[in-house]
């Protein structure tokens, strides 16, 4: 079997997971979504999720850069995380997350940026 290069698919739970919680966070402390992704990175239960994430050889190391390393962690939002929640407010997704809109109407703001 061929393996494949380049970055690994990204689960559907942690896609969700992430941009939910972000969005949370930037409802709850009312903060920009970068700064609600490095409040995110703190919490106890992140290394957890972000291990499911990456690959199995290479995880340990991946999750500690992510979480000491300033500009990993911003280059990480800005490929994937800033997608992810543009994707859950916006267009189709947007259809399917009325509740979350209503719940929380300043996403919209951040999302148009």
């Amino acid at each position: 079997m061929v393996e494949r290069r380049g970055q690994p698919k990204v689960s559907e739970f942690v896609e969700i997971s992430i941009s939910y919680k972000v969005i949370q966070y930037c409802n709850r402390y009312n903060e920009s979504p970068f700064i609600a992704w490095k409040r995110l990175i703190k919490h106890r239960a992140f290394r957890d999720l972000m291990k499911e994430h990456f690959k199995k050889d290479v995880a340990d190391f991946r999750v500690n850069q992510l979480m000491s390393d300033y500009d990993s962690s911003k280059n990480f939002y800005y490929k994937h995380i800033k997608k992810w929640i543009k994707n859950r407010t916006l267009g189709i997704g947007s259809l399917f997350n009325k509740d979350l809109l209503k719940k929380y109407p300043k996403i919209l703001k951040y999302s148009q940026k």
